[in-house]
């Protein structure tokens, strides 16, 4: 088959590799869509050492299973699927807590040594696998992943309703938990970032103030319209120190900050600041298994629209030119699919 094959920094080559192998218990998808993350690219920059060259990227995707195992029940050719692509031990402590996301033995799909799915096929144990409802195209079945990081991030803050909260970043993330704190009843959503047309595409997906740090300011904003105050919950997607100071500088005494971003391995945080208020700083990490399906249903129903994120769909025999664009000069782009030939 051919895939998109990451042989070290900046170098991602569309070759032929070995096709991938059914085992008794697993299904052969048929890859449709794949997004490339945000860690991706990094990865492709060589900055998380979290790619083990040589291996397949693509964590986020979708398509049509193409073959089964000989133990596989569940599934059939021709469904349309996507994947929760964390592989969980399902005997830890964690796991039996329902808490997959924090498995120890846990292996990701496209990271590390474990191949993706920027490739023309993929194949994962049956149970990873979710079925793609009717109305869910498959571009939007790549986006479920991300979705399901930007729920339980919004999960984690707690009851939003008549809530003021902040978000930081308009990323795919960041833009997928305005989404969501939207359905969850938030009184008013405030988006931070530093790009008008990311805070233009939050606005599509439920933002009622934009805020951008170059050309206002922001604390002035968000303290007039709380009274002072400041937001109940912030809910940081970004992972750098100045984001992560904005989280805990805008909010209320005795709120609560989310931190999904994770691209820094250490911030700077005014920690008498916290104390003293007695905030609440907690970390959310992925998704677990069970959220992965529930997202899923609210897309499915039609909870949620993907199109002010998707900024185009790309062959992924083009990819290595895309991956250097986001990487170099993403401009307006916030999520790029690859799709086949």
């Amino acid at each position: 088959m051919k895939a998109l094959v990451y042989h070290g920094p900046r170098e991602l080559a569309w070759e032929e590799t070995d096709d991938a192998v059914v085992g008794p218990g697993d299904v052969r998808i048929a890859v449709k869509a794949v997004g490339i993350c945000g860690s991706d690219v990094h990865g492709y920059l060589g900055l998380t050492g979290r790619r083990t060259p040589p291996m397949i990227m693509g964590h986020e995707f979708s398509g049509v299973i193409d073959a089964v195992g000989e133990k596989v029940t569940r599934w059939h050719v021709g469904d349309r699927v996507t994947v929760q692509p964390a592989q969980f031990c399902g005997k830890c402590e964690f796991c039996k807590k329902g808490l997959t996301n924090l498995c120890g033995s846990k292996r990701f799909y496209g990271a590390m040594d474990c191949n993706g799915a920027m490739a023309e096929h993929i194949s994962v144990p049956e149970h990873l696998v979710y079925r793609l409802p009717d109305p869910v195209d498959f571009a939007s079945g790549a986006m479920i992943e991300a979705a399901a990081v930007a729920y339980r991030g919004v999960k984690n803050a707690g009851d939003l309703t008549d809530r003021h909260v902040l978000v930081i970043g308009a990323g795919t993330i960041g833009l997928l938990v305005t989404a969501i704190a939207r359905l969850k009843g938030a009184k008013r959503i405030y988006v931070s970032d530093l790009s008008d047309a990311r805070l233009e595409a939050a606005v599509k997906m439920g933002a009622d103030v934009t805020l951008n740090p170059k050309s206002m300011d922001i604390r002035g904003v968000v303290m007039d319209a709380t009274e002072g105050k400041g937001v109940d919950i912030a809910i940081e997607a970004v992972g750098v120190t100045p984001s992560a100071q904005q989280s805990i500088e805008l909010l209320r005494t005795g709120g609560t900050a989310v931190w999904i971003g994770n691209s820094a391995k250490f911030v700077e945080v005014p920690m008498q600041e916290i104390v003293t208020r007695e905030l609440n700083i907690r970390g959310t990490y992925i998704y677990s298994h069970e959220e992965f399906g529930e997202v899923l249903e609210l897309v499915g129903n039609g909870g949620i629209s993907f199109a002010p994120v998707i900024s185009l769909q790309a062959k992924m025999s083009e990819g290595a030119r895309w991956f250097a664009q986001l990487a170099d000069s993403p401009g307006d782009l916030i999520k790029v699919i690859l799709i086949p030939e």
